[in-house]
């Protein structure tokens, strides 16, 4: 992984995209990505030895769509070296060939959520996964990579909005899909989509996707509201804010506080309303949020799990964290990094500064002992993997940087809000 670099420095080459907060998906010399337009969403296919754009295939959309953060392309795509697939929650799942011809579309129901889809579909051998969190009737499908048919959809009652993606367990040869999402991971199984095992003490929303390592899974991460002991009854509200007196409550009546700060999110099926059963539900979930990172070891067939430690400071909300070299590094806003022992949870260090602000959306990834953090204002950090922080760089790239950057071949490369990098130690 290069160390030392910049907009003028160590560049490869750079080339000028249209944003989107999906991740990049390499394979050989090709990088996929999805991107937002003026008139909708489209794929992108570019040239990874010269960062030249192969392809790009435009889909229009409806212009009252949301995307998360804003952006309706924060899906990242995936492949077998045969087809790369991309899901847009305004369109659906599609699979195109490496040479951008369409093989086959799936439509789906634009998801509940006012901060659109972050989940992005993954591949099971010959299958294709994909897991729809939302405010009301979540679901878990799993289709044929092929022609999109449909194996089986799960419902998945209970959970509301997530944007993490699946992890597969065991990696080599996967029969379950884990799916961290209101308050608790679940292990499916992939043949028959039922629920297998549960495991709560999560929060009530995660974005963080679960990752796999040392024999273990890692799930969890931190979000408002978690742990809230009490909440005002529904009759209170009632009272203080039902002016005209039919039993529930628009967002002009919510009163301030919980009721109004959490309006849309309680809101389930986004009628304008709020209604004691969806007041009640999530006074609930609430209640019973946790902030914590759980590491649970799998049984030898993985049909049952138990939790092998617990960790409840210095946890992401966005970014998911990184198992590597028998420590997860977890990266929360500000710049904290904790560094923790993955069989015991013991703490390396919590909360370190890397010097560099400001919210985190990208994971850190890691490659050949060195761990790469990124911060929405744009700063790339380089650090040394160890029980200590060592911090070997900070790269300012000048640009605001929601995606996770990729490493192959001694290049990193870098999706910016409006261009994508390749560097290299020596540059050209």
């Amino acid at each position: 992984m290069p160390v030392h670099f910049g907009p003028s420095s160590n560049v490869v080459w750079r080339t000028e995209l249209p944003g989107g907060n999906s991740s990049l998906c390499v394979w050989g010399n090709r990088i996929f990505l999805t991107a937002q337009t003026p008139e909708g969403v489209e794929t992108v296919c570019v040239d990874r030895l010269t960062g030249k754009v192969l392809w790009r295939r435009s889909l229009a959309t409806a212009s009252s769509e949301r995307g998360a953060g804003g952006n309706l392309a924060s899906s990242t795509p995936v492949t077998e070296g045969k087809r790369v697939y991309v899901y847009f929650g305004c369109v659906g799942l599609i699979a195109y060939t490496f040479e951008g011809q369409e093989i086959w579309r799936k439509p789906l129901p634009n998801p509940v959520t006012q901060h659109g889809v972050g989940t992005s579909p993954v591949l099971a051998g010959n299958r294709l996964l994909l897991n729809v969190d939302q405010d009301s009737g979540s679901y878990l499908l799993l289709v044929k990579s092929q022609s999109g048919e449909t194996i089986w959809k799960t419902d998945r009652p209970g959970f509301r909005r997530g944007f993490g993606t699946p992890a597969l367990w065991p990696p080599d040869r996967p029969s379950l899909a884990i799916v961290a999402g209101t308050l608790r991971a679940v292990g499916y199984d992939l043949k028959k989509g039922s629920e297998v095992w549960s495991q709560g003490g999560l929060p009530n929303e995660l974005v963080a996707s679960p990752v796999v390592g040392e024999e273990l899974i890692f799930v969890g991460g931190w979000t408002p509201g978690a742990g809230v002991s009490t909440l005002p009854t529904f009759d209170s509200l009632l009272e203080a804010g039902d002016r005209d007196k039919d039993g529930r409550l628009s967002r002009d009546e919510a009163p301030p506080g919980p009721a109004r700060q959490h309006f849309l999110y309680i809101d389930a099926n986004k009628d304008g309303f709020v209604t004691r059963e969806e007041w009640e539900s999530l006074a609930s979930i609430f209640r019973q949020s946790e902030n914590a990172l759980l590491a649970l070891r799998p049984s030898a067939g993985g049909r049952e799990v138990k939790v092998q430690w617990k960790y409840t400071h210095g946890l992401p909300y966005v970014p998911t964290p990184l198992c590597y070299r028998g420590r997860v590094y977890l990266v929360k806003n500000g710049g904290l990094v904790t560094c923790l022992a993955a069989d015991s949870g013991k703490e390396l260090y919590r909360e370190e500064r890397v010097g560099a602000l400001g919210d985190y959306y990208a994971s850190p990834i890691a490659a050949n002992g060195k761990v790469c953090l990124v911060s929405q204002p744009g700063v790339v950090v380089i650090l040394r993997a160890g029980d200590m922080l060592d911090v070997i760089a900070r790269n300012n790239l000048e640009e605001p940087i929601t995606a996770t950057p990729s490493v192959l071949d001694a290049k990193l490369y870098v999706r910016t809000k409006g261009h994508l990098y390749a560097f290299g130690e020596g540059g050209h």
